[in-house]
């Protein structure tokens, strides 16, 4: 997934002015809906979400027109947000960038971010895309759920979405979350940028509005196929292990460790799946000895099997 804050650092390096580090609705957050408005360094902002342009308005002596606006076309209530690519006192183009929270810190690949505790089956919101290099400026969004476990933070699901069409009016996208742990997250971060691309020109608009977290995931275990799953040899004096007992495409899905606390110390993406009959190699030798659980998140459901080591 990519990385927001990156992306915003990239536009404004070398200019020397700042640095900056329709299902039932599961669970929301304070002023998804981009209708509250705040005023920083005389700069509206959205309430609960961070933008650069309180920071250049902090720093640059001289108006900049801002990268995030509200504005009354919205879909729903009295505003929407609206990210305008601008060029920035003819030095840079900075695109609109909006992330949620208001720390510039945060857990995963996305800074800021506010509690959250529930496990959505996907993001909705509401957009309208214009300017005449919007597509080849590759607007763009992501957002992710994070859980703090011992100190380290860790992702528990993701999603992205490249905007690949035009939208003159309100257009519903739905981002699917992409889970890797069965834990619970705390806490949620997300960002949209009206242009991720490497050069990108003054003049994309991109208008977000009524964003809303939808279904639930469920990591629902296949009692068939865990009976079937097993791990050779389990224990294993050397930390590696040989899984089968599935068929090859689910024995080929993305892969997750857990240690006894839960911690994810391990994780491995969808591989191409081996013939059949064909064991799946994991190798946790440079982990402790203890007990672990190997998690396939297949298309039939979650399957684990626990291994000591």
């Amino acid at each position: 997934m990519k990385t927001l804050l990156r992306f915003l650092l990239t536009a404004v390096a070398g200019t020397g002015l700042l640095a900056l580090a329709t299902q039932a609705q599961a669970q929301t957050f304070p002023n998804s809906t981009l209708d509250a408005w705040v005023t920083r360094n005389n700069i509206e902002t959205p309430v609960n979400w961070q933008t650069i342009d309180t920071e250049i308005a902090a720093q640059v002596p001289v108006p900049v027109p801002p990268t995030v606006t509200k504005t009354a076309v919205a879909r729903n209530g009295p505003f929407a947000a609206q990210l305008a690519t601008q060029n920035l006192l003819g030095v840079v183009t900075l695109p609109g960038t909006m992330i949620l929270g208001n720390s510039p810190k945060g857990g995963g690949d996305i800074p800021g971010g506010l509690p959250f505790t529930a496990r959505p089956a996907a993001l909705q919101f509401y957009y309208q895309l214009s300017g005449p290099r919007a597509l080849a400026d590759s607007a763009y969004m992501a957002v992710e759920l994070t859980r703090l476990v011992n100190g380290n933070v860790e992702v528990v699901a993701e999603g992205e979405h490249y905007f690949r069409a035009l939208a003159g009016t309100y257009t519903l996208v739905t981002v699917p979350l992409r889970y890797r742990s069965s834990l619970a997250p705390d806490s949620v971060s997300m960002g949209f940028i009206s242009g991720a691309a490497d050069n990108i020109t003054a003049g994309t608009i991109l208008r977000i509005d009524d964003i809303a977290f939808t279904g639930t995931a469920t990591a629902t275990r296949n009692a068939v196929l865990n009976a079937a799953f097993s791990a050779a040899p389990n224990p294993s004096p050397d930390g590696h292990y040989l899984l089968q007992g599935l068929a090859p495409a689910l024995l080929a899905a993305p892969l997750t460790v857990l240690d006894a606390t839960g911690r994810v110390v391990r994780r491995e993406p969808a591989s191409t799946p081996a013939a059949a009959g064909a064991a799946r190699a994991l190798d946790l030798s440079a982990l402790p000895a203890g007990i672990y659980t190997a998690q396939l998140f297949t298309t039939d459901g979650l399957v684990t099997r626990k291994l000591a080591r």
